[in-house]
């Protein structure tokens, strides 16, 4: 799986929009299957608001030519198996299919999948539910 990686912080709104859409069309037409946009979560904005976030994002939902083109874009904070080692500080550009898929080499990848699975959530909520008890 090819990913690359896009850090938009320290940029101002059109400069992080221009170096947006360069980087989408280079990974579209490189065939790169993830391309990751890390905006950041707008702590070190005026007032908190994550600025060049909430842009970007509009900007993509915009986008149809993403679709069309076979991608699809799935936020950091989402459950999607691609996104579990990111945040709501990333936007992801996925092909299409591959949101199922989870990134790292194939130790992380099955560690993942023990994790994410339905007997590893459940292991999780009893430990937790365990650990509250236990106090």
């Amino acid at each position: 799986m090819k990913i690359e990686t896009l850090n938009l912080h320290g940029l101002n709104l059109n400069e992080a929009r221009e170096k947006t859409r360069q980087n989408i069309d280079w990974a579209i037409k490189h065939g790169v299957d993830v391309l990751v946009l890390n905006h950041g979560k707008g702590h070190h904005s005026s007032g908190g608001f994550a600025v060049i976030k909430t842009d970007i994002r509009k900007m993509l939902k915009e986008d149809t030519s993403l679709s069309e083109k076979g991608y699809r874009v799935v936020y950091g904070e989402s459950n999607q198996p691609i996104a579990l080692t990111y945040d709501e500080g990333n936007t992801l550009i996925v092909a299409r299919g591959l949101e199922s898929e989870y990134i790292g080499g194939q130790a992380k990848q099955e560690k993942n999948q023990r994790i994410f699975s339905e007997e590893g959530k459940i292991d999780r909520k009893a430990h937790k539910t365990w650990r509250k008890n236990s106090r």
